[in-house]
C-alpha cells in the first residue's frame, strides 16, 4: 500500500508540473489515458491471444458505467491539480471514504451503524475547516476535488461488485480507453504539442498511475483493512514533501487540521468495518 501511496503522489507531482508548462487538465487526462493503454498493451495482446473470453465480461454495463463514472473523477481531479497544490487536493480527497460509506448505506443498503454516521459527520467537519467557507475566498476547484472523491467511492462501489468475476486489469484496460476518446475531444481547444524534454513527464503520468492501480489490488488483497487507513493517511506527507521539494507549496495549518480530523474519522469507520467482518 506504501508503494501504491508513493505511486500516486508521484504522479500527481508529474501532472503538477506539467500543468505549469501550460497543458490543460483535459490534455494530461489523455496523457494518463494513452500512455496506461501502452503500459497494458503487453498484456492485451497475450489476453487477446490467450484469453480473450474474459475482455467480454458478463457484466459490462456495470463496466461501462464504471468507466465513464472514472473519466468524470479522473478529468476533475486533474484540473484540480492544475490550479491547486498537491497537498491541498489530496487533503480534500481523504472526504472518499466517507462517500464510500453514504454509497454503501444508501445504494447498497448496507445496514451502517451509529458509529459510522458520527465517523461521516465528524469528517465533513474535517473538510469544512480546510474548505473554510465564509473565511476564505471560495476556491471552485475544490468542488472538482469533491466530484472526483465521490466518482471514486461509485467506482470503489462499482468494483466491490464485480471483482469477484472480473479481473482488476480488465477494469483498468477499460477505464483507460474510456479516458482517451473522451478527454482528446475536450482537450482539442487548448492543444498544445509537448516538446522532448516532456516525455519523460508525460510518461510518467500513465505509467506512475496504472502501477497505482496494481499496486492498490495487490494491497488490498494482502494487507488487513485495518492497516489501510493509516498508510493511505501517508499521502499528505508524502505529496507535502514533493509539492515544496519541486514547486515550493505547502499547505496551511487548517488543511493539516482537517486532514487529520478526515483521518480520525476514517480510521474509526475502518475499525468498526474489520470488527464488523471479524464478528
Amino acid at each position: 500500500m506504501l508503494a501504491q501511496t508513493t505511486s500516486m503522489c508521484a504522479m500527481m507531482t508529474a501532472v503538477r508540473h506539467l500543468s505549469f508548462d501550460g497543458f490543460s487538465g483535459p490534455q494530461l487526462v489523455f496523457f494518463r489515458g494513452i500512455m496506461g493503454l501502452l503500459v497494458l498493451l503487453p498484456w492485451l495482446l497475450h489476453t487477446i491471444r490467450y484469453e480473450p473470453k474474459i475482455l467480454s465480461p458478463p457484466q459490462w454495463k456495470l463496466v461501462m458505467w464504471r468507466s465513464l463514472i472514472s473519466v468524470v473523477g479522473i478529468l476533475c481531479w486533474f484540473l484540480a491539480l492544475t490550479g491547486m497544490s498537491v497537498s491541498d487536493v489530496t487533503a480534500v480527497q481523504f472526504t472518499h471514504p466517507l462517500f464510500v460509506v453514504m454509497g454503501a448505506a444508501l445504494l447498497l443498503r448496507e445496514n451502517v451503524g451509529a458509529w459510522r454516521w458520527s465517523a461521516v459527520l465528524i469528517g465533513f467537519l474535517g473538510a469544512l475547516v480546510i474548505i473554510r467557507p465564509g473565511y476564505m475566498p471560495f476556491n471552485p476547484l475544490i468542488l472538482g476535488i469533491l466530484v472526483s472523491a465521490m466518482s471514486n467511492a461509485s467506482v470503489q462501489l462499482i468494483t466491490k461488485h464485480v471483482a469477484l468475476n472480473i479481473s482488476g486489469a480488465v477494469l483498468i484496460f477499460y477505464m483507460n480507453l474510456a479516458l482517451v476518446p473522451v478527454a482528446l475531444i475536450l482537450a482539442i481547444p487548448n492543444w498544445i504539442w509537448p516538446q522532448w524534454n516532456q516525455f519523460g513527464w508525460i510518461l510518467a503520468v500513465g505509467a506512475l498511475g496504472t502501477l497505482g492501480h496494481i499496486f492498490l489490488a495487490r494491497g488490498m488483497k494482502l494487507a488487513d483493512a485495518s492497516l489501510l487507513g493509516p498508510v493511505d493517511f501517508m499521502r499528505l506527507p508524502i505529496a507535502a514533501a514533493m509539492g515544496w521539494i519541486l514547486f515550493g507549496e505547502y499547505s496551511d495549518m487548517e488543511t493539516w487540521i482537517g486532514a487529520a480530523i478526515i483521518f480520525i474519522a476514517v480510521l474509526v469507520i475502518t475499525r468498526r468495518e474489520a470488527t464488523r467482518k471479524a464478528s
